[in-house]
């Protein structure tokens, strides 16, 4: 009896080591960890593929729409029989306006890649940004926390001395409401700072129990950062992936134009008959269609203002980047100017705490203006940490801007199609779509 409830006891042991989850260690997150949790475990991201995925299925959908099909009739006697009158071979792939379709769900298929890639950029820019405010409200929190400290411990010595009356007790007063105040800083950068790390949590897809440790880090300067603005832009916009995607969908638009110039035939087929008396098949004849109603020719107008619409995007892509570039390099450089000037003055305030303080204990000077030194230098610092935080923000736009640093680790969605010449080219796409090289699981995927 003892033996078996010992063998009880292991198994249950066993049982609920099995069952109970393994804790996880810690996610350290930096620049280069940040960009791999995003890119894989992004919800936004995971979607952004997914319409890759729906757009490639339609490049497939318009292809199999080249393909020829067969119909049989029949008929069906009184009797068992069964006698094939006619059949018909439709041959789609010899309309053009097919053709233009595929061309069009193609370069449709391009831009969505290109949709793709600009989301996790611009996500990773967002999320990058996000990490370094947390760095910059961390660095906050501990000079205010020290200012706490430094406040608390002039509360403390002040206490006895102001109830046996050797000093004002207005003076233990003021330093009292100094501390708290400092204080309730304190507490708001902490609510602050577990607001952003569940916006962080939820950025990349990481469990509650998960610790999340966030390593110091800044951002390198970027080498265009002397460039003048319009050298930057003419730098810029004819590479950048926005440009891309906006001449892809400026070429699905022209496709989709000739789709519908040439939507007037349609129906095109080859057919044999049985004749009624019997015997063989008739002789092979063609047929087809023409269709050309009230409503083509407005088709066509509203397909030139679509391309003549995307066009005048293209330039107001130009003038967005052309604010931007401005902004972010008249904005860097100002922050370069507060960031020197708040280190100076971060620490001439030091000194001047200092002394005040030493003045204040030999009797020469009031608490007064020891706590106003104290906040002085706090401020001075908080001054410092927001500059550095802006410079390293101002820079990832540059990089973002420029595919630079971390952002040059991300592998472009590149979508490109082997072609050949002729007649037999074009049909060989169509019986053997591997010819088309697009392969996005490969170039798109994580």
């Amino acid at each position: 009896m003892r033996f078996l409830t010992l063998l009880f006891t292991a198994f249950l042991m066993t049982m609920t080591a099995f069952a109970a989850p393994k804790p996880q260690g810690p996610v350290v997150i930096n620049s280069q960890s940040l960009r791999t949790l995003f890119l894989s475990r992004n919800i936004d991201i995971a979607v952004a593929l997914n319409e890759v995925q729906q757009a490639k299925a339609q490049v497939g959908q318009a292809r199999g729409s080249l393909l020829p099909s067969i119909n049989l009739g029949g008929v069906i006697s009184s009797g068992p029989s069964f006698m094939l009158t006619s059949v018909s071979f439709l041959l789609p792939f010899l309309m053009p306006s097919k053709w233009m379709d595929l061309k069009e769900s193609t370069y449709l298929l391009k831009a969505q890649g290109t949709s793709y890639y600009l989301a996790q950029l611009n996500g990773y820019a967002s999320a990058y940004s996000v990490y370094l405010t947390v760095l910059g409200d961390m660095q906050l929190r501990d000079a205010l926390q020290k200012q706490y400290e430094n406040f608390k411990g002039i509360e403390d010595n002040l206490r006895l001395p102001a109830e046996v009356g050797i000093i004002r007790k207005e003076d233990y007063l003021q330093a009292q409401a100094q501390a708290r105040l400092a204080f309730v800083q304190v507490s708001q950068l902490d609510e602050l700072l577990l607001r952003e790390k569940a916006s962080v949590r939820q950025m990349l897809g990481l469990e509650l129990d998960q610790e999340i440790v966030f390593e110091q880090s800044h951002v390198p300067a970027s080498p265009v950062e002397s460039m003048s603005p319009q050298a930057l832009l003419d730098k810029v916009h004819e590479s950048s992936p926005e440009t891309a995607q906006m001449n892809a969908m400026i070429m699905a638009a022209e496709y989709a134009k000739w789709s519908k110039a040439f939507s007037f035939l349609s129906g095109s087929s080859l057919g044999v008959n049985r004749p009624s008396s019997g015997g063989a098949f008739s002789s092979v004849t063609q047929s087809g269609s023409v269709n050309l109603g009230f409503g083509y020719f407005p088709a066509l107008e509203i397909s030139n203002l679509n391309i003549e619409q995307l066009r005048l995007r293209k330039q107001e892509l130009r003038y967005d980047q052309a604010q931007l570039i401005e902004t972010t390099l008249g904005s860097l450089e100002e922050a370069q100017k507060q960031y020197e000037a708040a280190v100076l003055a971060e620490a001439n305030f030091k000194k001047v705490y200092d002394a005040e303080y030493m003045r204040y204990q030999v009797g020469i000077t009031d608490i007064l203006h020891v706590l106003q030194a104290g906040n002085a230098m706090t401020t001075a610092v908080t001054s410092k940490v927001k500059a550095a935080t802006a410079l390293d923000t101002l820079r990832i736009s540059l990089h973002r801007l420029m595919i630079s640093d971390q952002f040059a680790g991300i592998e472009k969605c590149e979508i490109e199609r082997r072609s050949s010449g002729g007649i037999r080219g074009r049909l060989g796409r169509i019986f053997n779509p591997d010819k088309d090289k697009v392969s996005l699981d490969q170039v798109c995927g994580n």
